[in-house]
């Protein structure tokens, strides 16, 4: 049986990022630093477009190019105080989640409270 894992958001969130970063698995990208307030993510360029990868998504970091393990999907989500949200993976201080209405997304730890496991 499959668990299930929620969150209330504690605070309104918005996002305001219309274009965030999209891989395939095998897209090389070109790593520029490494986030120390928020470890275990990297500062990723890749083509014309640059944005916070987890480390754990990309093989081969400590060269000057790495290559994304898997896909990834960079959207933030927004959200409302009291929304519930869906656990469907976990990175360093984030979740990508899933709203009510479907919509998913990278959302910050801080602003969530647990609130079911199922």
């Amino acid at each position: 049986m499959e668990r299930t894992v929620q969150f209330r958001v504690l605070a309104d969130y918005e996002v305001n990022e219309p274009h965030p970063l999209q891989l395939k698995a095998g897209d090389t990208v070109k790593p520029l630093r490494k986030d120390l307030s928020w470890p275990g993510w990297v500062w990723v360029e890749f083509g014309e477009k640059d944005g916070w990868v987890p480390e754990s998504f990309l093989d081969d970091l400590a060269d000057a190019h790495a290559t994304s393990a898997r896909a990834f999907d960079g959207s933030d989500l927004s959200a409302r105080r009291g929304e519930l949200l869906t656990l469907l993976e976990e990175a360093p201080g984030w979740i990508y989640a899933r709203r009510e209405t479907g919509e998913t997304g990278w959302f910050p730890l801080f602003n969530l409270k647990p609130v079911r496991h199922t």
